[in-house]
């Protein structure tokens, strides 16, 4: 298990002279959109969250990474915010070594233990990101999905991540991860974005990702024939790169035929499936404390 993932370096990211546009089409009105705009569509649950010029490579992954996070934990699939999860588990690792034979045995001896549901929780979510992780690397990722509900054709509800709109350039000139996260999280804040779900039991998340066809990825599940089913609770997160950004180039002409969903072969929170919810999330306000962004108003 890894600890909660901090923020890559922005130095250690390789200089890049040429604007890429992550979008199959970049409309004039996102060309035209003021600097740090956010803007909520209340008929079809969208939130939009504009940065104020490029983003590097690698924030797309962190931006996929911290987004699930919080959705599981405010959806009532996590017992307690990630990082917050992590600091318990290491704990009791902890004490574990201090006490070795009295607390492995009072452990082993309660299957149900919630150190033992947080402990398995970890270990797919972990598996899951550092699976994502390499998908992004390998290949351009210009939509994600959280699923949640047994089945990804009729899911209890649906988070989309949308990135169509971002433009991608090397650290040198490019907004700060760090700074980019804050925004995001800050708008779900003051947005109220999870204010009109209704409380969930526990349940699998399945992440399913638009990528490349050919981009190798091994772990994941390729559904050729997939498509968005139409009646869900959907709520659309969409990133986009506003303002006039100087030497920006127009996007390619992609073919889409090329792209096709992958799907995570694991769901997150599977090993509290069948227990009751350990928690009623409270604001988001409670994630964004103990999160290590280190968000504030």
């Amino acid at each position: 298990m890894r600890d909660a993932p901090r923020l890559r370096q922005e130095e250690d990211e390789p200089q890049r002279e040429e604007f890429v546009s992550t979008g199959f089409h970049l409309t004039r009105e996102l060309e035209s959109v003021e600097e740090e705009t956010e803007s909520r569509s209340p008929q079809d649950g969208s939130l939009n969250v504009v940065f104020a010029g490029t983003v590097m490579h690698y924030a797309c992954y962190e931006f996929v990474c911290e987004l699930l996070k919080c959705v599981l934990y405010q959806r009532q699939q996590l017992p307690m915010p990630y990082d917050e999860m992590v600091v318990f588990q290491n704990q009791q690792l902890a004490t574990t070594q201090l006490e070795e034979g009295a607390v492995m045995e009072s452990i082993t001896s309660s299957g149900d233990t919630m150190w033992q549901h947080c402990q398995r929780t970890l270990q797919d979510l972990d598996e899951v990101l550092g699976q994502l992780e390499e998908l992004f690397s390998l290949s351009y990722v210009p939509r994600v999905l959280f699923v949640l509900g047994r089945s990804g054709i009729l899911p209890t509800e649906m988070y989309e991540i949308n990135m169509e709109a971002l433009v991608l350039k090397g650290c040198d000139k490019s907004l700060r991860t760090s700074d980019c996260l804050r925004q995001v999280f800050r708008t779900l804040f003051s947005e109220d974005f999870f204010s009109d779900v209704k409380p969930m039991r526990l349940m699998g998340t399945t992440v399913m990702a638009l990528a490349h066809r050919d981009c190798g990825v091994g772990w994941f599940k390729p559904k050729v024939d997939f498509r968005l089913p139409t009646k869900v609770n959907r709520k659309v997160i969409a990133l986009a790169s506003g303002g006039c950004v100087s030497g920006q180039r127009k996007p390619d002409a992609r073919d889409t035929d090329d792209y096709i969903w992958f799907q995570t072969p694991i769901a997150a929170a599977m090993s509290l499936q069948n227990q009751t919810s350990p928690h009623k999330s409270g604001p988001l306000r409670n994630f964004l404390n103990v999160s290590h962004l280190g968000f504030a108003n």
